[in-house]
């Protein structure tokens, strides 16, 4: 019998894997049942962070037929205990292998998970290529933002479910359940989900025969539709939301209550893949959002709210909410943060929100300081809008800023780095008159990388040399009021090449993972030179595929996935384009 508890001293946090969380959930192993593993491919920290885990780990586990029990990408301390045990990764809630379950699921919200999937198959038990698994292996699913384009990943997944979890997995489970009880193979079952709305199933596609520059995979199996479009909550109000959440064992990344105050967004910047692929804009109600939240500070005594949307400004009772959660929560120390703020006229429509906010910082998502750059992008920022808002919030108390940026757009512009800078330095200022007085501004910037379904598709992102450039003049305005970070480059550029990538990226994805890549969201174990092998040795170019531009009439290697919404042309992005 195996000894958890050994194994369990032996790790730097144990509270990662031991599981029996309050409201975690264990269901017994019933041979009728459909049995979930939900891997998230990160650490628990940043795993339990995320909401979308939550709704469906507590959705399956309120049907009678399913199971669902959670596994994360374990620590290097962990992984070396497995190996040295010769044991499989297993899951919290029952400590079974991953590949004792009947569908393991991850959620893909970013690129760099990637060879965390291929990872946790393999320390599972579970064959990494999806061609080579058993007809009694688990079916190997995905969701989430990454598969709108679902194809670098292909060759590891058996069926992405794409579009709104609350909407399709109960319906592919007890499809699932049902394919399984009447003797169906495994190749059966996967041509009968990928009919389901919202299915994708790579084996039944391919881009054999297309025309050359045409990477858009098409049906190779009778019956599966030529398009797949995305599932879609129609009403928010009613969707299943968990409000008996599980409270973690450790300290995870945003230990709090999330209540999603709006799923979509009515502003159309033209480079927001989440605004293109959630379409249309769902809200609740207020008082919806308040029994969301007080029912779930009863069930966790969490002790943080946040108002969660994709532009929060936007919604239309945020004052409403914010006063009713202050009235039902009072005196019980919760805080509510609204995670980012749309510069907008409306903020100062909203005297209560900014009054009883905390006041630990205060974020805005201007994107560009440039005029030309947020006409191109569709960013509807007015500084002086920026600058009423900012000094509004010194007013009420707050003592810094936070704000984000986006550089290398495909707009020909010429010192977007001190626009930045210049702009920051403003907004500094309006705290005090005096140097020692100005509030600390804290300034993200992000290379832009161009996604799928959105206008800029079809163009390639800046040059590494380029990315560099700009981080240099970035980082020489930092100073002690105006502090600046500039994400990773190579990890841009990586991100970059992945969220853009064909078919054929999948052997790049299992090559760089058999060289040891692992972990590549963190810097401490991310290593460019590896994935620059591995796309050479697989005959790519790691730069040439970020930067790739596709004709107007190319098909895209995301081509079979309609979100119906249809960008335009590259050509009509903008007057100042780099040609």
């Amino acid at each position: 019998m195996t000894d958890f508890r050994e194994i369990f001293l032996n790790v730097q946090k144990p509270g990662r894997y031991i599981g029996g969380e309050i409201n975690s959930v264990k269901k017994p192993f019933l041979e009728d049942t459909v049995k979930i593993a939900l891997a998230y491919p990160d650490m628990y920290e940043i795993g339990m962070s995320y909401l979308g885990l939550k709704i469906v780990y507590h959705l399956v586990n309120e049907m009678d037929e399913a199971l669902c029990e959670r596994v994360f990408m374990p620590g290097r301390d962990m992984a070396e205990e497995l190996a040295k045990r010769n044991m499989k990764l297993f899951s919290l809630e029952s400590r079974r292998a991953l590949s004792e379950f009947d569908i393991v699921g991850f959620s893909l919200a970013y690129e760099l998970t990637y060879t965390n999937v291929l990872s946790m198959l393999d320390m599972g038990g579970i064959e990494v290529r999806s061609e080579n698994r058993a007809e009694d292996a688990p079916l190997v699913i995905a969701g989430g933002t990454c598969s709108y384009n679902p194809e670098p990943m292909s060759a590891f997944i058996d069926a992405f479910l794409i579009g709104d979890a609350e909407e399709l997995f109960p319906k592919f489970i007890t499809e699932y359940r049902s394919l399984r009880a009447k003797g169906a193979a495994r190749k059966e079952i996967l041509a009968e989900l990928a009919c389901l709305e919202g299915v994708y199933v790579p084996s039944l596609y391919g881009t054999g025969d297309n025309a050359p520059g045409d990477l858009t995979p098409r049906p190779v199996h009778p019956g599966v539709p030529e398009v797949i479009r995305p599932a879609r909550v129609k009403d928010l109000e009613t969707a299943f939301y968990p409000v008996k959440q599980i409270v973690p064992s450790v300290k995870i990344v945003h230990d709090r209550i999330a209540a999603e105050i709006m799923r979509g967004c009515p502003n159309r910047c033209r480079f927001c893949q989440a605004g293109a692929v959630n379409r249309p804009v769902r809200i609740r109600s207020h008082k919806r959002i308040r029994e969301i939240c007080s029912e779930t500070y009863r069930a966790t005594g969490l002790e943080s709210i946040a108002l969660l949307s994709l532009s929060s400004v936007n919604y239309p009772y945020l004052a409403d909410v914010v006063r009713g959660l202050n009235s039902d929560l009072e005196g019980k120390g919760v805080g509510i943060s609204i995670p980012s703020l749309r510069v907008d006229e409306k903020f100062y429509e909203l005297p209560e929100v900014i009054s009883v906010i905390r006041k630990a910082g205060l974020t805005f998502a201007p994107e560009s300081a440039n005029a030309e750059v947020m006409k191109a992008i569709g960013k509807d920022m007015d500084p002086e809008v920026l600058a009423r808002a900012a000094r509004l919030a010194f007013e009420k108390g707050w003592r810094s800023v936070k704000l984000y940026f986006m550089v290398g757009f495909p707009v020909d512009v010429e010192d977007e780095e001190k626009d930045i800078a210049d702009l920051a330095r403003r907004v500094s200022s309006l705290r005090g008159s005096r140097p020692r007085d100005a509030a600390e501004v804290r300034v993200s910037v992000n290379p832009f990388i161009p996604k799928p379904h959105t206008d800029f598709q079809r163009h390639g992102m800046k040059s590494r040399a380029q990315l560099i450039e700009k981080k240099r003049k970035m980082l020489s305005f930092s100073g002690k009021k105006i502090k600046i970070s500039f994400h990773d480059v190579n990890q841009s550029i990586l991100e970059g090449a992945l969220t853009r990538g064909d078919r054929g990226v999948s052997e790049v994805i299992f090559t760089a993972w058999k060289k040891g890549a692992v972990m590549d969201g963190w810097s401490e174990f991310f290593n460019y030179g590896v994935w620059e092998e591995a796309f050479k040795s697989e005959g790519r170019d790691i730069e040439q595929l970020s930067g790739r531009c596709f004709e107007p009439d190319a098909g895209l290697p995301w081509g079979h996935i309609d979100c119906g919404f249809h960008s335009a042309s590259s050509d009509n992005v903008s007057a100042h384009e780099d040609r």
